[in-house]
């Protein structure tokens, strides 16, 4: 398995938000080699577009590595990361070789048990639904959304994904814009993941958007009058 780590000059796990170097490492279990690095800083001011042009550069020098440790899992660059450039964002703490075996270890019980979640019973008696088999994996199932009574509802995309790793954004929300008995739904992203608007448009609700300056967009969903 390839992992890469960003990593401060004094070796510590730190945000992508930080000036470090991206350690690229190849192994399994204690064995691990290191096949390369790179710098990764963003300056600071910069606008979106050019953040993006330099996440998605980071990602391209990831080559097949798709799967990376930092001190953060939180903000745009890591929804950027995870909902749209297919890495793996996690945190850990310890030595190098720590992080390397735990974070290997969880992926394998991750992929074992969407694997198990794909070819059980779940997956022909109606809970895999099309879905990808991590939605009913037991330790990767997003948590319901918060209900704010009156029929409301909110799902904080970004806190979910930081503190349940493994899900992406269609994980978390396509169970509740499909099934969910909501009459009006809030989500709260750094940003809307691409495919949102047209699933929002294909399933009929009326929408709004709001962009709150540090907290990012909050899209609000309400069901078609009938």
């Amino acid at each position: 398995m390839k992992i890469a780590v960003h990593l401060d000059a004094s070796g510590r796990p730190v945000s992508l938000y930080e000036d470090g170097i991206i350690h690229l490492y190849d192994g399994a279990g204690d064995h691990w080699s290191k096949i390369g690095e790179f710098a990764f800083a963003l300056p600071d001011g910069v606008s979106i577009p050019l953040v993006r042009g330099l996440v998605e550069r980071l990602a391209s020098r990831l080559g097949d590595c798709r799967t990376l440790v930092s001190g953060d899992r939180h903000g745009y660059v890591y929804s950027l990361l995870g909902q749209e450039l297919g890495v793996a964002c996690w945190t850990s703490e310890g030595s190098v070789a720590e992080q390397l075996a735990m974070v290997e270890r969880r992926s394998g019980e991750l992929a074992a048990e969407r694997v198990a979640c794909a070819t059980s019973a779940c997956a022909t008696s109606g809970c895999g639904g099309g879905r990808k088999a991590s939605t009913c994996a037991p330790d990767v199932k997003a948590p319901p959304p918060q209900d704010l009574g009156g029929g409301r509802y909110r799902v904080d995309l970004a806190a979910v994904m930081r503190d349940v790793p493994g899900l992406n954004s269609r994980d978390i929300l396509l169970p509740v814009l499909e099934s969910g008995p909501f009459a009006e739904l809030e989500v709260i992203c750094d940003h809307l993941p691409r495919w949102f608007t047209g699933k929002v448009d294909e399933l009929g609700f009326t929408a709004s958007y709001e962009t709150v300056p540090g907290v990012g967009v909050i899209a609000t969903l309400a069901r078609a009058a009938s």
